[in-house]
């Protein structure tokens, strides 16, 4: 180990004492909070959907106001 490793050692040791996402529980794609199951903490895809609670509503609110969809698309000219 290096000098720089060795005096950083307890600063990095205090500071994952704060982080919740501890060894054998890190924050990676398949943890519970990274998967968009219908509450606030999720980002990833489940079943079609992305992002967070909010994140679907207000992406739900945006496509009603919106005239373009997958029967009526946007083109310019050419369809």
């Amino acid at each position: 180990m290096s000098k720089l490793e060795d005096y950083s050692k307890p600063f990095r040791d205090c500071t994952i004492v704060k982080n919740s996402y501890k060894c054998g529980e890190e924050y990676v794609s398949g943890h519970k909070n990274a998967i968009s199951d219908g509450d606030e903490l999720g980002k990833d895809e489940n079943n079609g959907q992305v992002g967070s609670l909010t994140d679907i509503k207000q992406r739900s609110c945006s496509l009603i106001k919106n005239p373009y969809n997958s029967n009526k698309p946007y083109c310019a000219g050419v369809c």
